[in-house]
């Protein structure tokens, strides 16, 4: 995955405050779509035909957002559920190589 900006936790902190399932299953296939994009972009040359480029706020783009309320109760818990499945993925992908 690209390198993570706070405009990418923004835009994924409100894909998943309007998460069709799970929020921390939702975030975790946001990062796992996000990195799956950015190998094919490494590896092509091209953005991902439906991925984008790799990063997660391309990949949040893709999914409808909740509208921007910085420091509301609701973005927070989205923005904390984010922040854990990142770390998680982060452990993971540090464990495997």
């Amino acid at each position: 995955m690209r390198q993570i900006g706070l405009s990418d936790l923004d835009l994924a902190a409100r894909a998943v405050m309007r998460a069709p399932y799970q929020r921390a299953w939702f975030a975790a296939d946001l990062i796992e779509a996000a990195h799956s994009a950015d190998k094919v972009c490494k590896r092509t040359g091209r953005a991902h035909p439906s991925g984008g480029t790799g990063s997660l706020y391309a990949q949040a783009a893709l999914h409808p957002l909740a509208p921007r309320e910085v420091c509301g109760a609701d973005y927070l818990a989205a923005l904390s559920v984010l922040l854990e499945a990142l770390v998680a993925w982060r452990a993971r992908m540090d464990h495997a190589s």
